[in-house]
């Protein structure tokens, strides 16, 4: 019977073998491998690509004005580029000027030092020790290496003669060569800056070839969802690429307008620089404050404006992370913490600095078709930021750890936007579902379900609380009558543990209606059977089972038990794991002698809680009486006249 039902069950799962890993581990080291040895096409075509991003909205608004494709993308870009010019010139001018004012802040710097070094101890303290033992680890460390090197020898019967020192001086360049290295050294930059043009121009106009392509590419079985896939990540990633740049740009102005009211010179040049560092993930930040921080000290002799500065940096970043980003990127695109730290190592690695910078837009890029591109899921499982397991995997991964206490800590925080039936139906009930097909499997063998069963009945435990059952009259408790005494409902646990703990949470539900349940194993039906007596007082029989596909022959046997010691009572089928386009289940429903048959948990104490009302109605609520009015007091005087 066991490898039959291993068949069945692994239909469920898509083989994956080795060999096919293997293979995608050796695609993966090729295209890294493509992406270093061709970084100076695919940098550009990176940036390109993210710039493209970018403009297509801007793009898109023209055409809404009224202006053709080809000249709205010529402008963009035209625009685009002259304001990138722009702001190199305004940088490479104030770099010019701070050049020329940096011996005037010497002697600040060099106070502060003073200071820092008394701060520390003066001659002797702390730093002043330092720097002596470092020096004398220098010295010594020379001494080594001289003592090491053979002393030079001289040819017999020569005398020694000291070494005459030759100098030699290359001839002076040709107007030729002066002109080959000016070209050189612009030429590279220059070529750059060509091909980003002209692959932006490209990508614009061509939008809708690239998409017709890109969906041949990797979509052509599906057009609807790949056409809708990518239309979708377009629209999410330049509306964040867009909301991204004007984020940073109002965090220059921010940085810039606040450096010149504070009085650090060419406070242009460092809102650039933190607009600019800004797209560094985490450190970009720090780096756009570190020289500010520096040329504060240095033209201040006090230390109030280095503090100054510092309070600055970290009010603007601060409000821009709590404040504009939650509030402008709508569409964001989901990057996790995690994410972020390996798109930097990554593409830092890869490209150096301009790794570093595009990291975060062009990791995005990846992470949304990951989430669109079946062959590319595990990117958005590695890098976004949506929980790697649902909470019903995760409820069962801690069940497998034995951690019942951080279940019982994600059972809170679930709990504070969702009822306690819908937890134990979406989250508990699933996950033991998930325990089922891998005992299914024969993964898990009787011992380790019953540990599940303990931990998961921790967690239950930890997480009731006995306050929360109503008293009679309540408006949570709906047993009236003998409903309410204790075995009116009796919870009937199938063969494994797993059936057990879905008889357990269920008794937990249906107390917290007002009702007293009873819980029952098999050894209690056999044990009430071989008394020979009618259990007295018990409405409804609920059986708990997960696995009724393979133990259909036990469930017909507890069936037909439970009609010996219920006759004529109701038998409420509580099969947990029951699909009912299953075949071989359908079959055996059609042989089960039972009242009424539930796959949740709600739809189960639904039953019960409308069996008792019907049975048992609630007394109706009296009807409001007319409030007697007071007799009205005699009128005197001047009323009693009118």
């Amino acid at each position: 019977m066991a490898a039959p039902r291993q068949q069945q069950v692994m239909r469920l799962i898509p083989p994956q073998s080795t060999h096919a890993i293997f293979e995608k581990t050796i695609i993966g080291f090729l295209i890294v491998a493509v992406l270093y040895l061709g970084q100076e096409l695919f940098v550009p075509l990176a940036i390109s690509v993210l710039l493209a991003f970018s403009l297509s909205p801007v793009v898109r608004f023209l055409r809404r004005l009224g202006i053709p494709k080809g000249p709205g993308v010529i402008l963009t870009v035209l625009l685009t580029f002259l304001g990138i010019f722009t702001v190199g010139t305004i940088i490479t001018a104030q770099v010019r000027e701070l050049g020329s004012d940096l011996p005037r802040f010497e002697q600040a710097l060099k106070s502060k030092v003073r200071a820092i070094n008394e701060f520390a101890g003066g001659e002797g303290g702390a730093i002043d020790r330092a720097s002596n033992t470092l020096r004398d680890l220098q010295l010594e460390f020379s001494k080594e290496q001289d003592a090491a090197k053979p002393a030079p020898s001289a040819p017999p019967g020569s005398k020694e003669l000291a070494p005459i020192p030759v100098e030699v001086h290359p001839p002076p360049p040709t107007p030729l060569e002066q002109i080959e290295s000016i070209i050189s050294v612009v030429l590279s930059p220059l070529a750059t800056i060509g091909i980003i043009i002209v692959f932006v121009i490209f990508l614009l106009l061509q939008q809708s070839d690239v998409r017709d392509r890109a969906i041949r590419l990797i979509g052509a079985h599906d057009f609807e969802k790949t056409t809708a896939a990518l239309d979708d990540a377009g629209r999410r990633l330049s509306s964040y690429f867009l909301s991204l740049v004007f984020m940073n740009a109002g965090f220059g102005v921010a940085i810039g307008l606040g450096l010149w009211a504070i009085g650090i010179p060419n406070a242009i040049l460092w809102g650039i620089l933190a607009m600019l560092m800004r797209f560094m993930p985490m450190v970009g930040v720090v780096i756009a404050a570190a020289i500010p921080v520096v040329l504060a000290a240095a033209v201040d002799p006090g230390w109030t404006m280095l503090l100054a500065v510092l309070a600055l940096y970290l009010v603007v970043e601060g409000f821009m992370n709590m404040v504009v980003e939650p509030l402008a990127q709508s569409s964001s695109t989901g990057l996790s913490a995690m994410a972020i730290l390996l798109a930097a190592a990554f593409w830092t690695l890869l490209w150096g600095p301009i790794g570093l910078l595009i990291a975060v837009p062009l990791t995005a890029v990846l992470v949304v078709l990951g989430r669109h591109v079946d062959g590319l899921g595990f990117l958005h499982v590695l890098l976004g930021d949506s929980p790697p397991l649902t909470p019903a995997e995760s409820f069962y991964q801690r069940m497998l750890a034995g951690d019942p206490l951080e279940a019982a800590e994600q059972a809170e925080k679930y709990l504070k936007d969702n009822s306690l039936t819908t937890y134990f139906d979406d989250v508990v009930m699933e996950g033991l579902r998930h325990a089922q097909f891998d005992a299914d499997l024969e993964r898990l063998d009787q011992a380790r379900l019953g540990s599940i069963r303990d931990s998961a009945a921790s967690m239950i435990e930890a997480i009731s609380d006995p306050d929360d059952i109503p008293a009679p009259g309540a408006p949570g408790h709906v047993a009236h009558g003998d409903w309410q005494d204790e075995g009116a409902i009796i919870c009937v646990a199938g063969p494994s543990a797993l059936d057990e703990l879905g008889a357990l949470i269920l008794k937990q539900l249906l107390e917290e209606r007002g009702f007293k349940p009873k819980l029952m194993t098999m050894a209690d039906v056999s044990h009430a059977q071989l008394q020979g007596d009618a259990v007295e007082g018990v409405k409804i029989a609920c059986i708990s089972m997960f696995d009724i596909e393979h133990r259909g022959a036990y469930l017909k046997f507890l069936v037909r038990r439970l009609r010996r010691i219920l006759p004529g009572n109701v038998l409420l089928g509580g099969f947990w794991k029951h699909d009912a386009d299953e075949p071989r289940q359908r079959e055996i429903m059609s042989s089960i002698a039972v009242s009424v048959t539930v796959s949740s948990l709600a739809d189960a104490v639904a039953f019960c809680v409308n069996a008792a009302m019907k049975d048992n109605p609630a007394p109706p609520e009296p009807e409001p009486q007319p409030v007697p009015h007071a007799p009205a007091a005699p009128l005197t005087g001047l009323a009693a006249i009118l």
